[in-house]
Parts: C-alpha cells; sequence; structure tokens
C-alpha cells in the first residue's frame, strides 16, 4: 500500500490541464474547496483559477458567503450559506464554536487569547499566524482589577502609580488634573453643537458602561472589535498589514509581517497638525487621545479610519508613519445604536454607511442604512447623502467591507446591502439573527437566512471570502 507522502505525490503529478479541466466541471464551491485540500499543487492551481476564472465560473468564486452553525449545531464546525443560491453547503469548516472570532479579512479569521496574543487563522488552508501580543490591552485589564484599590489613593499616588502602568505597558502619557472628569466638545461654532456634545456624553456613558458593566465585555477575545488586512499573508507573506479597533475605548494599531511589536496610532506618533486638530476639536481636559473609532478600510494603499463623531483620518503606514486629517467631525447619525461602516465602492468612491437600528420596536433589528459619499468641495472634503449604489452590492458584518458589481453574479441583487448580524452586546430576542438585505431603491429589508431555534446561543453569522492557496 503506497505511504500517504507517495499518494500525494501521485496526484500532484497529474497533468495541469487535466487538472484545469476537473476544476472547471466542479458543480459547486464546496467541491472546490474540496478540490484545493487535495495537496498544495491541487491548490495552487484552485487559487489561479480562481484569480483569472472562466467567464462561466466567475460568480462561484469572487462573491463572499456566509459562515453559519451547521444544521446540527456542531460545536466544532460551521458551514457556509451561499446568499445568492439560497443554498447551504455541505463542506464544513473547523471552526470552533467556543472561541469568538473578531471577523473577517481576506478569507482569513482572527482570535485573541487571554494573554492577549493575536492570531490569524484561514479556515480553507488551516494555515495560522500567531502575532505579538496587544500589550495595551494588559493595562486596561491591570486598571479593571485594580480599580478598587487606585480608588483610595491620593489623587497624586494614583497618578504616580498610574504612570508606572503606562511606562510597563507602553500605554501613551497622560496629563496629571486632579478632580477633573469633564469632556468639552466644540464644532467649529455650528449650531448644533449642543446636540453633538450630548451625543457624545451619551457615547462616553456607554464606553464606561461597557467597561465596567458584564463581564463578557472584559474577555480578551472581545478586545479587538475591527480588523483588516491590506492583502491576503499566504499571496503577500512578508509585505502585508494588519491594523485594528482595539479595547473598551477603540484605539487604532497595526503590525507588519514580521514586526514584533504594535504600533499605537495616538498623539505621541503624529505631527504636530494632528495634535492641533485634537486638542482644538476634542477639548478634552484630561486622557486627551485618538479614540471611539468606528471603522477602517484599506485603499490605495492607505488605510482609512472613520470615528464616532465623523471624522475621517488617512494613514500611511508603510514606512514611517504619516496621519493626515480628511473630514472634520459632523453629526450625521450620530446615536449610539447606529454602526458605521466604511466602504470602498467599485468605482473607487469612498463611502460611509449608516446602519440604523430600532431598538424600541423591533429588538434591535436593522430597519435601513443610510449611505453618505466623500465629496471634494474646493478643497474641503465632505460626506454627501447618496440615494442608489448604482450597480453595486455591499456585503457588511464583522467582515472588512466587501462591495461587488452586482451584474458579474447571476442572483446578487443591485444597488443592496447585505448585512448579518454583528452585535457584540447580549442577544436577548432570538439571538443573533439579524441577518437580511435592505434594498436602496425601495427602502425594503428581506430577510434571507435564519436561524433555528436551538441556534440562538451560536456564535453571529460572519461574511467571508473562499480562498484557495
Amino acid at each position: 500500500m503506497a505511504s500517504e507522502s507517495n499518494s500525494e505525490s501521485e496526484w500532484a503529478s497529474l497533468p495541469e490541464d487535466l487538472l484545469d479541466s476537473i476544476l472547471v466541471h466542479l458543480a459547486s464551491m464546496a467541491d472546490c474547496i474540496r478540490f484545493s485540500a487535495v495537496c498544495s499543487d491541487w491548490r495552487r492551481i484552485a487559487y489561479e483559477n480562481s484569480r483569472n476564472p472562466p467567464c462561466n465560473l466567475r460568480h462561484r468564486h469572487e462573491l463572499p458567503l456566509l459562515m453559519v452553525p451547521t444544521p446540527d449545531s456542531s460545536t466544532d464546525t460551521r458551514c457556509l450559506y451561499d446568499v445568492r443560491r439560497k443554498r447551504l453547503y455541505d463542506f464544513r469548516l473547523k471552526v470552533p464554536y467556543h472561541r469568538r472570532c473578531a471577523g473577517s479579512s481576506h478569507g482569513w479569521l482572527i482570535f485573541v487569547d487571554d494573554s492577549y496574543e493575536v492570531t490569524l487563522f484561514n479556515p480553507f488552508s488551516g494555515k495560522s499566524i500567531h502575532l505579538p501580543p496587544i500589550r495595551r490591552l494588559f493595562f486596561e485589564k491591570r486598571i479593571r482589577d485594580e480599580v478598587d484599590e487606585m480608588s483610595i489613593l491620593p489623587d497624586l499616588e494614583k497618578y504616580e502609580y498610574e504612570k508606572k502602568l503606562r511606562d510597563e505597558y507602553e500605554e501613551e502619557e497622560k496629563e496629571y488634573v486632579p478632580d477633573i472628569d469633564e469632556i468639552e466638545f466644540y464644532n467649529d461654532g455650528e449650531d448644533e453643537g449642543d446636540e453633538l456634545e450630548q451625543d457624545i456624553e451619551h457615547e462616553e456613558e456607554e464606553s464606561r458602561d461597557a467597561e465596567f458593566g458584564p463581564e463578557r465585555f472584559h474577555q480578551s477575545e472581545y478586545s479587538v472589535v475591527r480588523w483588516v488586512l491590506s492583502a491576503n499573508p499566504e499571496i503577500n507573506p512578508n509585505g502585508y498589514f494588519l491594523m485594528v479597533i482595539y479595547g473598551t475605548q477603540s484605539r487604532l494599531a497595526f503590525i507588519k509581517s514580521g514586526d514584533q511589536y504594535w504600533t499605537y496610532i495616538d498623539q505621541s506618533i503624529c505631527d504636530q497638525s494632528i495634535r492641533d486638530f485634537v486638542e482644538s476639536t476634542y477639548q478634552v481636559t484630561n486622557d486627551k487621545g485618538l479614540w471611539y473609532w468606528r471603522d477602517i478600510v484599506y485603499r490605495n494603499g492607505l488605510y482609512y479610519a472613520l470615528d464616532h463623531v465623523g471624522v475621517l483620518l488617512s494613514c500611511d503606514v508603510r514606512t514611517n508613519l504619516k496621519v493626515k486629517k480628511i473630514t472634520r467631525l459632523d453629526n450625521l447619525h450620530n446615536k449610539w445604536n447606529h454602526k458605521t461602516y466604511l466602504v470602498e465602492s467599485s468605482e473607487g468612491d469612498l463611502l460611509r454607511v449608516i446602519r440604523v437600528i430600532d431598538d424600541e420596536y423591533h429588538y434591535g433589528m436593522t430597519i435601513k442604512f443610510v449611505v453618505y459619499k466623500l465629496v471634494d468641495f474646493c478643497g474641503e472634503p465632505h460626506w454627501t447623502e447618496v440615494n442608489s449604489l448604482g450597480n453595486d452590492a455591499f456585503f457588511l458584518g464583522d467582515n472588512h467591507s466587501i462591495s461587488v458589481v452586482a451584474s458579474d453574479f447571476v442572483g446578487c441583487q443591485p444597488n443592496s446591502i447585505y448585512f448579518c448580524d454583528d452585535c457584540d452586546d447580549f442577544y436577548d430576542h432570538g439571538g443573533p439573527n439579524d441577518i437580511g438585505v435592505f434594498n436602496l431603491q425601495d427602502g425594503c429589508v428581506r430577510r434571507h437566512y435564519t436561524l433555528a431555534h436551538s441556534q440562538r446561543l451560536m456564535p453571529p453569522s460572519i461574511w467571508i471570502f473562499p480562498t484557495f492557496l
């Protein structure tokens, strides 16, 4: 009987023309994934086919699939659901139920363990990439664990002890201002400043509630709330970047492949123009910083980050970090229960998408989306509302935001937003079931996938791109 290595060698020795012919005639995505799992040579051919597929197979390889619980609610594996065909593939991914993954990017999942080490995992190839810990998360944990002891210290002693912790965990410096815990916001003199200030105070209260609320929010697996890869690490193993939004204050950090430490984006490493902007925009009398980021996107070699009041920054992380302010703060849908996404359209436009949640009547379900486009008027970039996505379709959730040309995929609805449940709160009403598609033309939300009653406590569904390398 041939050994396993010899058997793999025999499969790999088949002519590539024959393998191309086999791949073309495979009937389903699941079969393509199984094909790519045979050996490294077959995986390479499947990948090349996915990069330049024949026209009749283009729809099969480039549309994200929904990673959902298995029909038998397995705790070790998950299935893939094709929203276009309304079909659940029987192929299973080895993604455990008990570990929370913070979404997907370029076909990879991310996990954070109790030591705050970050692991990238490709469920299609089974490969893992282990990254250094986010040390500033240790600082947050120490502060939470020792808050009672620190609260009885005199102001100066408390400041000096906290400063020691900040130095130990590479945390940004904090100015000593005793007995002041107020934050004032200014909106360039606009009349809506008072309303914006109230909304931001609400945002701060929500953050404090999260910091000292249910224990779940302090678990390490919830410490990264958003992340985006610049490229697939298997395609560019030595030149990819990863940016994350982390911690209770939703701050920014990034790392380059091969780096031993994370780079934290705060005022200490930004130039004077950014520091002046922060101080003039957020008149913070204590703990000045770049906080409460909502989404990030990678486009044209730059990361873009949008915060909770509409400020957009660009971050050039390729050599020396360069941070540039693009827009100033505004009051567009600045509600605590509205989620915000950044999306690059198929035509290269940068869009800000607001997901409107109705907690009062629909138990936290999505009722609509509002879309804004970044435009430049007389050298002043700003957001303007648009009523159509044209031929585009968006896929939004815990994944890095995806746009596709709908006409390239049979059954994909144009001018629509496909979404899945990405709420990090507890699911009191039917589990993570806020899954559907919103059509901008008629303004209607239609549900395309529903969890079974027994799956209400299963992890939320996630959009993911199949990879074949």
